[in-house]
């Protein structure tokens, strides 16, 4: 198994407060029955995810004051190399109400602090310093005040420049440009793009009602710009699209808690399959198998012994192009 480093480049962290309700009631007074504070953001679940593989994993982003201080502290605990650049402003606090009685979450997404240009520059030193060949570089999550909308295309961009594979999940305009960066300059190198069916309907213009328009959709998108696409489909799976192959994976059952993270969960076990060397097929099942596993969580993360549990019951379907 080839050693590598996950570096994982999330511009927008946050201090994930999630509060439990026995029933979510919107317009009322609601009692909240438990209360959970953990780093978070997208990037914090990929990393915490990906340690729980086992992964060697780097951690980057914008953080500032005191919830910035809870962000270094949190990669400390999970043994996440901190490169996070430092800023004036207050790193952001994401509540997240859940409704025991339904699995159901709702999250209230504040918008960050200012990110200026040479703290974006001084994040793309940092990372292009880091990466080596071999190594999986993952761009994901929205981005603060400030950032350009192309910070995710330049991240894949070094990533590839530096021999490394680019992995980004982003949506709106920074989803578009790494699509169109992608079309335009047809870079050698693995770029995989991996929103959901929703964000990808978005820069497509156009509803994506089922997996079948889904996988016409990652088609077209695979020949104009060479790169993989893997979109996910909440419980209906996820389809993966790459010039040679063309398959769906299924998403396991599991009594969910709290499907928060699930997503970046996925996009945890797809990024250390691909660090591994692991085939389309395999690096699709462990994805699958980790989303899932957060779903059956209260917290965004994963019991490892659940996710080896829940590979064995994933079905990926399709194959080879013409084979």
């Amino acid at each position: 198994m080839p050693a590598f480093t996950l570096h994982v480049v999330c511009p927008n962290p946050a201090l994930d407060r999630l509060q439990v309700v026995e029933e979510f009631r919107p317009f009322e007074v609601n009692r909240v029955v438990e209360v959970r504070s953990l780093a978070g953001g997208k990037g914090l679940i990929v990393c915490r995810g990906a340690r729980r593989l086992g992964a060697t994993v780097a951690a980057y982003g914008f953080v500032g004051g005191g919830v910035g201080q809870v962000i270094r502290d949190g990669c400390g605990e999970l043994g996440v190399r901190d490169r996070h650049v430092g800023i004036a402003g207050e790193t952001r606090v994401t509540p997240v109400v859940i409704d025991r009685s339904t699995g159901r979450s709702t999250v209230l997404n504040e918008r960050g602090p200012q990110v200026t240009a040479d703290e974006q520059e001084q994040l793309l030193a940092g990372l292009d310093a880091a990466v080596a060949p071999g190594d999986v570089v993952v761009a994901t999550g929205s981005l603060p005040p400030g950032c350009a909308t192309d910070l995710h295309a330049r991240v894949a961009r070094l990533a590839l420049a530096r021999g490394a594979t680019a992995l980004v999940d982003a949506h709106g305009e920074p989803l578009a440009r790494v699509v169109e960066d992608a079309a335009t300059a047809r870079p050698a190198g693995r770029l995989v793009v991996k929103p959901n069916a929703e964000e990808l309907a978005g820069i497509l213009g156009r509803p994506l009602p089922d997996r079948a328009a889904t996988t016409a959709a990652v088609r077209e998108l695979h020949a104009r710009t060479g790169a993989t696409f893997v979109v996910t489909l909440g419980t209906d799976g996820a389809v993966w699209a790459d010039g040679v192959a063309e398959l769906a994976v299924d998403a396991p059952a599991v009594r969910t808690v709290n499907a928060t993270g699930s997503g970046d969960s996925f996009l945890a076990g797809l990024a250390v399959a691909l660090g591994r060397g692991e085939e389309p097929a395999a690096a699709l099942t462990l994805a699958s198998a980790m989303g899932a596993a957060n779903a059956a969580s209260l917290d965004p993360d994963v019991d490892p012994a659940l996710v080896e549990r829940l590979r064995g019951t994933v079905t990926v379907t399709g194959g080879t192009i013409g084979g």
